[in-house]
């Protein structure tokens, strides 16, 4: 039986310090804690092996945080090892996050070492005073060099661009796209930033120290963005990334049409044969489960029938190809156009249908949410 494919998320629960607006898993940790936690990592990784090795090729592996170059350069390659050690492996892309900060030749050397293709960097703004408002640990100039120093390497390289900071200018936005395209990086994540409960950020804006944008604002900044990276060359090929040459993020992909995935690490979450689990958040507990044996499955859940048409609509209609209705018809065996004629006739003036995809007009994502509800009233069983 041929096997299905399987994209691997390993989380990296260590940052040097925590953003104002980070609501991640994550922690300040020493040197014994990140060996220790890389030793259980390797030990969890090994028994998911032995658990799916059998049914799956792992095409995608995503090491993320927190910040993952924060570990030693043994501890990485180590970890990318038992990855290829313990399962069939035959990577499209193996992308490993990354700080400005933590960049330097020898650890390039490393994740080279590693088999890592692309790297993630979390450099967010090239204005100096927003990154020291966020908490960041580099400069602009750091995060410039970073970004060279990976393409001289020969990875591919994502950046990440946060858009509606306090403070923040249209000026901004358009520096860090025109730097982000001067510097040949292929990929851009450009997303809002989220004020999350319990966040120094919420606590800042509560108490009137900084000032939250407003949704307008939010929308201005955003068709600002798409239109300049859409005359730098870069593609929208979901909601919030953009690429050139076709540098899609093969990983991230997975998660937005529904493809199998198993997340190791602290927290991580895992979605494999219709069933979702989590790991849990807390270091000791997660420790303890590895050393009786056994992968964590906290809050698993089987998705119904419902749930999952519910999903890849919801998801694929992020996307700028959107849904491929063959492919949904061909899971769930019902008419796409039938199940969903109102749906479709009420936003035909909103949306790009051919009977063979659905997607969402650009200059309509912004009511994006409401659109997709229209659809997932028609969700049956």
């Amino acid at each position: 039986m041929e096997k299905a494919t399987l994209g691997i998320y390993a989380h990296i629960p260590f940052c040097k310090s925590r953003c104002i607006y980070c609501d991640f898993t994550s922690s300040v940790g020493d040197c014994n804690k990140m060996d220790k936690y890389s030793e259980h990592l390797c030990r969890q990784i090994a028994l998911g092996g032995r658990e799916y090795s059998q049914d799956y090729i792992v095409d995608t592996l995503y090491v993320g945080g927190g910040t993952p170059t924060l570990l030693s350069n043994e501890n990485l390659i180590k970890i990318a090892n038992a990855v290829k050690d313990n399962f069939d492996c035959e990577f499209k892309e193996f992308s490993v996050e990354a700080n400005p900060c933590t960049i330097d030749r020898d650890k390039l050397a490393a994740l080279k070492t590693a088999g890592v293709t692309r790297i993630s960097l979390g450099v967010q703004t090239f204005n100096d005073e927003l990154l020291q408002i966020l908490g960041r640990r580099h400069d602009s100039k750091q995060a410039k060099r970073a970004i060279k120093l990976s393409k001289d390497f020969g990875f591919d390289v994502s950046v990440d661009c946060m858009l509606g900071l306090p403070k923040q200018s249209l000026d901004d936005v358009k520096e860090f796209i025109e730097t982000a395209n001067d510097l040949n990086a292929e990929h851009i994540s450009a997303y809002m930033l989220s004020v999350e409960d319990g966040t120094a950020l919420q606590k800042l804006i509560k108490e009137g120290k900084l000032e939250k944008k407003s949704d307008d604002e939010l929308a201005i900044a955003y068709e600002y963005a798409y239109k300049l990276l859409k005359d730098c060359g870069y593609c929208r090929y979901e909601v919030s990334n953009f690429c050139k040459n076709s540098k899609r993020s093969v990983h991230n992909m997975k998660y937005w049409q529904g493809d199998d995935y198993l997340g190791l690490g602290l927290s991580a979450h895992s979605l494999i044969k219709g069933e979702r689990w989590r790991n849990s958040c807390d270091f000791e507990a997660y420790f303890a489960e590895i050393e009786r044996g056994t992968l964590q499955r906290l809050d698993r859940e089987v998705l119904s029938v419902e749930d999952k048409k519910s999903e890849i609509i919801m998801l694929s209609l992020r996307l700028e190809n959107g849904l491929d209705i063959k492919r949904y018809e061909n899971i769930f065996g019902e008419k796409f156009s039938e199940v969903y004629a109102k749906a479709l006739d009420k936003n035909a003036n909103y949306t790009n249908y051919d009977g063979s995809r659905l997607s969402i007009k650009q200059e309509y994502l912004q009511v994006m949410n409401s659109i997709v509800a229209d659809f997932l009233k028609y969700v049956r069983v």
